[in-house]
């Protein structure tokens, strides 16, 4: 659904006479603006859409059945429930899905919701894709920061900056160290 406003000219206000007024003229644009975006996409043989652009989940967007599931790319863990999660809370906060249908799907780890019916005549696949266009670039920031942190693990273990790590022998030796005493038999209380 499109809203148009129109803008008339600015009017002034004049006192009351008796000569009646032009109407106000409305303003129509002349040209109607396209968005655009690069996405991953592609169309199964049964007209689903499927979108990889995400590095955790897939999505597919059915508009025959009027559904959204997100599957997961890799191992399921409460990273990639977040994911998910994410995405359908974005859905449902923009007014596409029906935040009820909310629920797992037939395949493990797997998420689906119901898009919700249009009033008007409007295709609904574009909007639901432009939509998640939209959560992908508000997640592309959290996916390069964990792609980063990924490539620069293992350095950052073996090659620690000088604040990270201290010298041998810098730290002093004692006897004992720690909050369990070496060589304490538990079950009877004793010492070796």
């Amino acid at each position: 659904m499109s809203i148009k406003i129109s803008i008339a000219p600015e009017v002034p206000i004049e006192p009351e006479t008796e000569e009646p007024k032009a109407p106000i003229q409305q303003v129509k644009p002349k040209t109607k603006s396209t968005i655009s975006m690069r996405m991953n996409l592609r169309r199964a043989l049964d007209g689903n859409i499927m979108c990889f652009d995400h590095k955790d989940i897939d999505i597919i967007i059915s508009p025959t059945k009027m559904k959204i599931m997100a599957f997961t790319k890799g191992d399921f863990s409460d990273h990639v429930y977040a994911t998910q999660n994410r995405l359908f809370e974005f859905l449902a906060k923009k007014g596409l899905i029906d935040h009820g249908s909310i629920k797992g799907g037939q395949v493990y780890g797997s998420f689906e919701a119901s898009i919700l019916k249009p009033v008007d005549d409007i295709q609904v696949d574009q909007i639901i894709i432009l939509n998640i266009g939209k959560w992908i670039e508000e997640e592309r920031p959290r996916m390069e920061f964990e792609k980063h942190y990924e490539e620069h693990f293992e350095e950052f273990l073996t090659d620690p900056e000088d604040e990270d790590s201290t010298e041998l022998g810098e730290v002093p030796q004692e006897e004992t160290k720690g909050s369990i005493p070496k060589n304490v038999r538990r079950y009877t209380g004793g010492i070796w």
